[in-house]
């Protein structure tokens, strides 16, 4: 008995144009002129596991294919929970220094400039002769 590989083939009922073979059975989903669709008709049990028809394979471009199986992601949990502990204290670190900073400065109420001084220079006199 020939393998056939899954792909759209001459339907073998002759309701619509192609109906897709998934390897080891006939499916429900069918194709007439490219639109795809589901035969709501359950086939033969008999009918369902004969094989395409040598040549019966849809020509050229693949047409529309069948339901593809829904893509699993899979989620990959890489190193350990060390790396977010890490980041947590070092985050609380700075936050402490910089408050420790700003309370540092914020206490010291004294000016940084020295006080001004004046000068005053008093005039010279003078003596004007007679």
């Amino acid at each position: 008995m020939a393998s056939y590989p899954a792909g759209w083939y001459t339907d073998p009922v002759r309701r619509f144009q192609y109906r897709f073979w998934n390897g080891t059975q006939w499916t429900n989903q069918v194709s007439n002129s490219g639109t795809s669709g589901t035969d709501p008709d359950v086939l033969d049990p008999e009918m369902v596991a004969t094989p395409p028809a040598p040549g019966s394979q849809a020509p050229g471009p693949p047409q529309p294919a069948a339901a593809a199986t829904p893509a699993v992601q899979v989620s990959q949990k890489s190193g350990s929970g060390l790396g977010v502990i890490v980041g947590v204290l070092i985050g609380i670190l700075l936050v402490v220094i910089i408050a420790a900073v700003l309370i540092m400065n914020s206490g010291d109420d004294t000016s940084t400039t020295e006080p001004s001084v004046t000068v005053t220079t008093e005039a010279p006199t003078t003596t004007v002769a007679p």
